[in-house]
């Protein structure tokens, strides 16, 4: 899963990583069952807080485009 931050985008970061990941699952490379990486991995590889990966994999859930368990966030497709 490659995710990139453009720092020039009037999107915020947490907007930037949740339209990438609807972008990776509308294009069927992130499919139901995929388990997205450790927040602290993602925030470390974009040099961004672990809050802001958090917050983004949440609002990932409540858009029921994930789920969080056991520690990890899967990716859950809508029918």
């Amino acid at each position: 899963m490659n995710i990139e931050i453009d720092a020039q985008s009037r999107l915020t970061i947490t907007e930037q990583i949740i339209g990438q990941i609807e972008r990776l699952i509308a294009e069927g490379e992130l499919k139901a069952g995929d388990v997205l990486p450790a927040v602290k991995e993602t925030a470390d590889r974009l040099q961004i807080s672990r809050m802001t990966t958090a917050k983004a994999y949440a609002l990932l859930c409540k858009k029921g485009l994930a789920e969080q368990t056991e520690g990890r966030f899967l990716i859950r497709v809508k029918k």
